[in-house]
């Protein structure tokens, strides 16, 4: 990713792209019907809402104004239909980085990383970035959790433990656990307590 092609190019320049898989870097000028109206090297360009993001922006307008590297996916009709990708890239950076992790990690380790979401089932921790694992509700604290926000929120920065890496040819599931990083309550409880206690 380290080439990426700027500033205004001929046809030939965004055919040599496309061909080679070069980023090339555009702006998001505005919302259009179905997606985003970008500018790439002097022309007009157009990115998908499912191709802008690996998850579709909470707030649509979000990425107007911004430049990103993109990906030519379509150039058609002398460079008058060109569709662009960014989610290609993403997902290509976020292999990588899932590789780099794996090859350094082991189910044991303890690590820091920020809450990215919240789901019924539990709680999405980044630990690289684009690489998330999964807190069960039952590993992100020793009290009972109903829900995910009763024990973090999203930007927390906490550490958790690598239960278990499973790989299959479809995804990687990490699995974390925030409340075996602190002391069991229970193993302290018979010093605390004794009988007739209220």
């Amino acid at each position: 990713l380290s080439k990426i092609l700027r500033g205004a190019g001929s046809l030939s320049a965004l055919e040599e792209a496309k061909e080679a898989g070069l980023p090339v870097e555009g702006k998001v000028t505005g919302q259009v019907k179905g997606g985003y109206a970008v500018d790439i090297m002097k022309r007009r360009a157009f990115c998908p809402s499912s191709q802008i993001d690996l998850r579709q922006p909470e707030e649509p307008e979000a990425p107007v104004g911004k430049n990103y590297p993109f990906l030519i996916t379509r150039l058609e009709k002398g460079g008058r239909n060109i569709v662009v990708s960014r989610r290609t890239l993403l997902e290509r950076e976020q292999a990588e980085n899932r590789e780099a992790l794996l090859a350094e990690v082991n189910e044991g380790d303890v690590r820091e990383g920020v809450v990215t979401r919240l789901a019924p089932f539990g709680a999405f921790i980044e630990l690289a970035p684009g690489v998330e694992g999964l807190a069960h509700l039952s590993e992100l604290s020793w009290t009972r959790v109903g829900q995910a926000d009763e024990a973090v929120s999203v930007g927390d920065m906490v550490r958790f433990k690598i239960l278990g890496i499973a790989r299959d040819d479809k995804c990687t599931r990490i699995s974390l656990s925030l409340k075996q990083v602190t002391d069991d309550p229970w193993q302290e409880a018979g010093n605390r307590l004794t009988v007739g206690d209220v």
